[in-house]
């Protein structure tokens, strides 16, 4: 195959092909994580995705070429992943012996590796164990692991005698100069802890290493390394903490080390201030002042800058004038922070030119849908709602084995089982559910949905420690039987009853799945008229629709904490624009179903995170009037192209965006005047 299709980095090697640059996206787009079976078949269905989409491509289409050269390099995928995969289910059992076991990693380590030398010179050294067995998997790993986490390579004669070891590989060795780094305090040497367990007199009576004995070797760790030096030594320190932003203080060993050279011991102090004055390194400014003693690019330009900004001759910055992207981020800065005006710097906002008000017409809210979610970022930043409504931008997602449910997974589990489990119900004709017998087989059809759905989902996401899997599918199967304990309650005492379940409007069905939605959902999304000439269209899905008589009320079911804003409140409606969901899907089942009399709408936290809590929102005069502002002030703002980066407080501290905008947000927006934010600072006060 042609290389620069497949973006391969070079042609085939022992039988295998370099890895090509967009594997990376592939294997993300399989979300191949797992055992062979699971890839093989993960990259099949991608493969005929990807057939599905060029088929459906005319001979002249510009996107026809990409989809070739994805075929191809997901080809070239399959041809390497796969036999390496079988390679690797293929090593020796636990019977095997040595022997066994260096054969089989020769020839994984020559077909997977690019370079495997040193890897197979390691496995040379361990041949005279070959007759040794039986060997487990375990006991490699161990003889393994130390050997190749720090291979050292030797150096040649272009290398001018530069060695970067351990320091246990100085031994028996002789340098005219020896670099020590990093003699700073919890550093060299690291922290000594005392065992929770084991004192120092019962380990010592154990023989198990004290407090003591590991302070030595660190000493004897130094004493190898200034052995090494046949003309000079050489030890330095990080005089800051870049993480922490904190300054760091030198080892009682640079101490020691000045000490033998010197034949005085000086103060902590002092020669903290000699480190200080040696560099002009700063926490805000990591570079020296001197260009020609910086150690990578970036304190080079630094170090210029400084000498320029610090009296440099007129003009010694002009070049900078030739990097325009260096020249508009500066002057993008510059406006965001040095003027309390909102300029189209500090977001989506328009610019003199009236650009923006043309293309943003289309994302009117009554000419395309929005979703509940979506329209909830607005309160919370406008420039987040942009960037996820109106620019689609959404966070990369890299596929790996995880050991537990993230709040995005669990909910979507919590939401299949509960459709099933009310799917299966209706099948069976067990309702009422406030029926004694019916609720007692209920249990039993949780169960069994929760296993399906259990098992989907470890199929997709390939725990990586099954007792933690298991422990935490048991504490979301206790919460759905307290969740269907609730419905039991809930028709028994108020009369609901489960009607409708996962019922969808305005979602797109993925080619090739059957999503769980109700039957009576729809494909087109809910126009909304809510009165004085506002109208939004309305995509999304509600979780469960409750009957009761002649009523209805629409049920959002939430797996987190009850969010600070509603707290303990009963009266809240929208919360600030940022609970919609109750007032919005209780309008939109008003429009699906007309004949019908919507009360509102709820929000059950049905997990234990959540204290099975419930907040009831009435749709009475004073919700339809808190919803017709919040639809309001989102429309008027996309009119007018005034989106910026105005977060609530705590907002950007959770907001998948916060590397587009940038840190201190908050803070820099604080200056800017309120104006065309009225709207939206009116929005946040309803409650």
């Amino acid at each position: 195959a042609d290389e620069a299709t497949l973006g391969l980095e070079g042609p085939a090697l022992h039988g295998t092909l370099r890895t090509p640059r967009r594997w990376e996206r592939l294997l993300e787009d399989a979300a191949v994580i797992g055992g062979r079976a699971r890839w093989t078949r993960l990259l099949a269905e991608l493969r005929r995705a990807t057939e599905r989409a060029l088929a459906a491509l005319e001979d002249e289409s510009p996107a026809r070429a990409r989809y070739v050269a994805r075929g191809e390099a997901l080809a070239a995928l399959e041809a390497f992943a796969i036999p390496t995969l079988a390679a690797l289910e293929e090593l020796p059992g636990e019977g095997a012996s040595w022997g066994d076991w260096l054969e089989a990693l020769r020839a994984l380590a020559s077909r997977a590796i690019r370079s495997p030398e040193r890897v197979l010179q390691v496995l040379a050294e361990l041949q005279p164990l070959a007759p040794v067995m039986p060997v487990s998997r375990i006991e490699v790993e161990a003889v393994l692991r130390p050997r190749l986490a720090d291979l050292v390579e030797p150096p040649s004669a272009s290398d001018h005698g530069v060695l970067v070891a351990p320091i246990g590989a100085l031994r028996g060795r002789s340098f005219d100069v020896v670099a020590v780094p990093g003699l700073a305090e919890g550093v060299f040497p690291p922290k000594l802890r005392v065992d929770p367990l084991l004192g120092e007199a019962p380990r010592a009576s154990l023989g198990v290493a004290t407090r003591s004995v590991l302070a030595e070797e660190e000493r004897g760790r130094l004493r190898l390394a200034v052995g090494a030096a046949h003309r000079r030594v050489v030890a330095s320190w990080s005089t800051l903490e870049a993480a922490e932003g904190r300054a760091r203080v030198p080892s009682f060993y640079a101490l020691e080390l000045v000490r033998a050279a010197e034949g005085a011991l000086p103060r902590f102090s002092e020669l903290a201030a000699q480190a200080t004055a040696a560099t002009t390194a700063r926490v805000g400014w990591p570079a020296p002042k001197d260009p020609d003693a910086a150690i990578d690019v970036a304190e080079h330009d630094l170090a210029l800058l400084r000498r320029a900004l610090e009296g440099g001759a007129k003009g010694s910055l002009a070049h900078l004038h030739d990097a325009p992207f260096l020249k508009r981020t500066l002057r993008q800065r510059a406006r965001r922070w040095r003027t309390n005006k909102w300029t189209a710097s500090d977001g989506l906002v328009e610019s003199e030119r009236g650009a923006l008000q043309p293309l943003l017409a289309r994302h009117r809210t009554a000419a395309r849908s929005y979703s509940a979610t979506g329209l909830q970022r607005f309160a919370s930043c406008p420039y987040q709602f942009a960037l996820y409504h109106l620019m689609k931008l959404q966070p990369r997602e890299t596929p790996e084995a995880i050991e537990t449910l993230d709040a995005l997974q669990r909910g979507s589990l919590v939401h299949d089982v509960q459709f099933e489990t009310l799917r299966d119900l209706r099948a069976a004709g067990l309702r009422p559910l406030a029926h004694p017998q019916v609720h007692a087989a209920a249990g039993a059809v949780l169960d069994a949905a929760f296993d399906r759905v259990a098992a989907e989902y470890a199929e997709l996401l390939a725990p990586a420690i099954p007792r933690v899997w298991e422990d935490t599918l048991e504490t979301l199967r206790g919460d759905l039987h307290r969740w269907l304990g609730a419905l039991h309650r809930t028709a028994l005492e108020e009369g609901w009853e489960p009607d409708a379940f996962e019922l969808a409007f305005g979602l797109r069905t993925p080619p090739g799945e059957a999503p769980r939605r109700d039957a009576a959902s729809q494909a087109a999304p809910v126009a909304l008229d809510l009165g004085e000439g506002v109208s939004m269209r309305l995509r999304g899905a509600i979780d469960l629709v409750e009957v009761s008589g002649d009523a209805l009320r629409a049920t959002d079911h939430k797996t987190g904490r009850v969010p600070a804003y509603l707290g303990k409140r009963s009266d809240a409606r929208i919360a600030g624009g940022r609970a919609l969901q109750p007032l919005l899907y209780a309008r939109a089942l008003e429009a699906m179903r007309p004949e019908a009399r919507v009360v509102g709408g709820r929000l059950h936290y049905c997990t234990a995170r959540g204290g099975f809590e419930e907040r009831h929102v009435a749709l009475d005069e004073a919700g339809r009037e808190e919803l017709r502002e919040v639809v309001r002030a989102v429309d008027d703002a996309v009119e007018r192209a005034f989106l910026p980066a105005a977060p609530l407080e705590g907002a950007c501290r959770w907001c998948d965006y916060a590397e587009v905008c940038g840190p201190h947000e908050e803070r820099r927006t604080k200056n800017k005047r309120g104006g065309p934010l009225g709207g939206l600072v009116a929005l946040r006060g309803r409650r």
